[in-house]
């Protein structure tokens, strides 16, 4: 039998078949009704015609019924196209007809939504709702699975098989179906278990982000994998987050640099005990040193730290940084997977020297397969056999890999590059600022300068000239900010907090707007 997701919980269910597998809320499943109820599920689409390749679109916020469901898909061998539940009607309208989804399978709370673009769909052939079924042919999420009796069948799937068509480029205004097959998400769930000693079956995970992104759907099947328990909630919340660490003994958390400074100001207003943690996980952000030692003074005291480099289309993670580790630099995020390669290379592809910033391009068992419906795309991106990342990073002499910077957000002032990430680091460390970018504004001399956007931290002041004269005495004078905005909030991203560079760019795209 070829090693394939699906089988995993097959396994699991017979090992450690009344250990719980999932939790969300006060509702939860153990291996073997996660096992009996998604087998179900997969001979209920088999009985409604549905074959092995076929793709189904799943919009939902974090639930049981969405684990069962991507477990349902992986046995049958159905291709999942999860949509985002934060996205718009265009958005979804978009991934559903692209994808040629010919079944829909949504939460009842999504109605209205779906009710708008149903009619613009013709070709989806089956609606099915998690809840009570809202119009004429809608079909029960659950009265399907009441009509199946529990039966095992053979498992067709082959680790070539497609597995998650997951959509990517939000944050750059294009969005692409990156497909990831059976065999580099089984990758990547290898990569992370050896490296990081985790999960175990005795781990307990909070995952605090939603199942329609890489990151958690992929830890989520790691779990799966492993036989350890995996707990989400439907939405993150910070007070909701600490007492699920404490009342279910968490063992690990991954989140992100948004995430833990929601968890930090909640902590200071209340006391939780976060004891159990032995471990966290930090990636899609750099996490810097005031950060970090915050959460192991205030947050996780007794957890170890883990900082990766991760992207969709590696199924996610690249490198990874131990506790153990001591890279030259602050800042690193690891090396490679022992599975993965990573190097940083020039325009022309060619490799650059230790410390010299490059493009960032990686090669292994658990990059994706394509984009979706998009050769083109597909060919740049993994022209000469090397997954092109559009990030920026270099190697120091000990072999530790650093982001620098988004290709698309370096600022080009005066013929000289300007990473932002560089100057943003700067930033952070004033005490006065709570969070800031850095973009490239117009400029008739230089071409670009730099432009801070700051959030100051409640109950302080902090004038341009303040900003600008902190990171003269820190920075290069070419690579300082020219110009201080000061905003309430910076626009972000609903999942992982990433900071919408491209609407600060619109609205200070104005030379008169500076």
């Amino acid at each position: 039998m070829e090693a394939t997701l699906g089988y995993a919980v097959m396994r699991n269910a017979r090992k450690y078949p009344h250990k719980t597998a999932i939790k969300c809320g006060d509702q939860s499943r153990t291996y073997q009704e996660l096992n009996e109820r998604s087998h179900r599920f997969a001979l209920a689409l088999r009985h409604l015609g549905l074959q092995k390749g076929d793709r189904l679109a799943t919009l939902s916020l974090n639930s049981l019924e969405l684990m069962e469901i991507y477990i349902a898909h992986l046995k049958l061998g159905l291709i999942t196209v999860p949509l985002n539940a934060w996205g718009t009607d265009r958005d979804v309208h978009y991934q559903i007809s692209f994808t040629d989804c010919q079944t829909v399978i949504f939460q009842q709370e999504f109605q209205s939504r779906i009710e708008k673009i149903r009619p613009q769909l013709p070709a989806v052939k089956n609606w099915i709702s998690i809840g009570s079924p809202i119009f004429s042919g809608c079909l029960s999420y659950e009265e399907l699975i009441g009509q199946q009796k529990f039966a095992e069948f053979p498992l067709e799937v082959k680790e070539e098989d497609p597995a998650f068509i997951m959509f990517t480029g939000g944050t750059t205004g294009s969005p692409k179906g990156a497909v990831l097959t059976h065999k580099s998400l089984l990758w990547n769930i290898i990569n992370v278990t050896t490296e990081m000693q985790s999960p175990t079956p005795q781990d307990v995970i909070y995952y605090p982000m939603p199942l329609f992104h890489t990151a958690a759907m992929s830890r989520f099947l790691a779990y799966m994998y492993a036989g350890g328990s995996f707990i989400v909630t439907r939405e993150f919340n910070a007070q909701k987050c600490l007492k699920v660490i404490q009342e279910e003994k968490v063992t690990a958390i991954t989140g992100n640099p948004t995430i833990w400074r929601a968890l930090l100001l909640e902590i200071e207003k209340q006391k939780y005990n976060t004891s159990s943690v032995r471990m966290y996980l930090s990636s899609q952000g750099i996490l810097h040193e005031g950060l970090q030692k915050a959460i192991e003074t205030h947050l996780f005291p007794r957890a170890q730290t883990y900082v990766s480099y991760a992207l969709t289309e590696a199924s996610p993670g690249v490198t990874i940084l131990k506790p153990e580790d001591q890279p030259l630099e602050p800042g690193s995020v690891g090396k490679p997977y022992m599975s993965m390669e990573v190097r940083i290379v020039d325009d022309e592809d060619r490799d650059l020297p230790v410390g010299e910033v490059g493009e960032i391009i990686v090669k292994g068992p658990s990059v994706m397969k394509e984009y979706y419906r998009n050769p083109e795309e597909t060919a740049q991106a993994l022209r000469g056999g090397w997954l092109h990342t559009g990030d920026m990073g270099k190697y120091d002499a000990r072999g530790y890999l650093y982001f620098v910077d988004r290709k698309k957000d370096m600022i080009k002032s005066g013929g000289l590059n300007i990473y932002s990430k560089e100057v943003e680091e700067v930033l952070a460390q004033h005490p006065k600022i709570a969070e800031a970018v850095v973009i490239g504004v117009p400029d008739d001399k230089w071409g670009e300068t730099v432009k801070a956007v700051v959030v100051v931290k409640q109950g302080e002041s902090l004038s341009a000239e303040e900003v600008i004269q902190f990171c003269r005495e820190r920075l290069a004078s070419y690579k300082k900010p020219t110009s201080v905005a000061f905003v309430e909030a910076l626009p972000k991203t609903k999942f992982g907090g990433k900071v919408l560079k491209r609407e600060l760019r619109e609205m200070f795209a104005k030379k008169d707007n500076r």
